[in-house]
């Protein structure tokens, strides 16, 4: 018989398809469609649970009238990639990789406070993205973080944006075969 599908495994294999897409240097509008269909779910998912999710937190700081959802994951990117009917012949300019970026942080960091767990290709992302964008962090954060990604990416935030990727990928196959971490119990596996 067949494996039963959940959300959650769906928006799982969603977001490690994006992943390792991002960190081959593969497709961005495919990475955002994987990324924002399982960023989704996962918000529902963090919403239904009570779970203080890292997207709750961040629609705290958006500008009245705005919405999360609407305004900065579905348009103008993740709609025109799905609909053509309301206007077949229009045209946008290159997604920016930063709102890619963020966006899959967003699913990588509520998907980890919704389960307390998550695939290791989630915890190489979310260090990787930290150790791009420390002016981001929360200063309580910061320390920590900054100390583990100068050890894993150092020197990322001086690199061209494809070497980036490429110490990405490379962390994640040395992530893979450390046995410790894929045997620890908050390491998922996957598909």
């Amino acid at each position: 018989m067949d494996k039963l599908l959940s959300k959650i495994e769906v928006a799982k294999r969603q977001l490690v398809t994006a992943i390792r897409l991002l960190f081959d240097g593969e497709d961005s509008v495919s990475v955002l469609s994987l990324a924002a269909n399982a960023w989704e779910i996962i918000d529902v998912l963090c919403n239904r649970e009570g779970v203080l999710s890292f997207s709750n937190q961040t629609r705290e700081n958006i500008p009245a009238g705005k919405d999360l959802k609407y305004d900065y994951i579905n348009s103008p990117y993740r709609n025109f990639f799905k609909h053509a009917d309301r206007n077949p012949d229009a045209v946008l300019p290159s997604l920016k990789e930063s709102n890619l970026e963020g966006l899959m942080f967003l699913a990588v960091e509520d998907y980890i406070r919704l389960l307390n767990k998550s695939p290791v290709e989630f915890q190489v992302f979310q260090i990787w993205y930290m150790a791009i964008n420390t002016e981001k962090l929360a200063v309580e954060v910061l320390s920590d973080v900054v100390e583990k990604s100068k050890s894993i990416f150092p020197d990322i935030t001086n690199l061209a944006r494809a070497d980036r990727l490429a110490l990405g990928k490379q962390a994640l196959l040395l992530a893979k075969s450390d046995q410790e971490l894929m045997r620890d119990e908050r390491t998922e596996n996957t598909v």
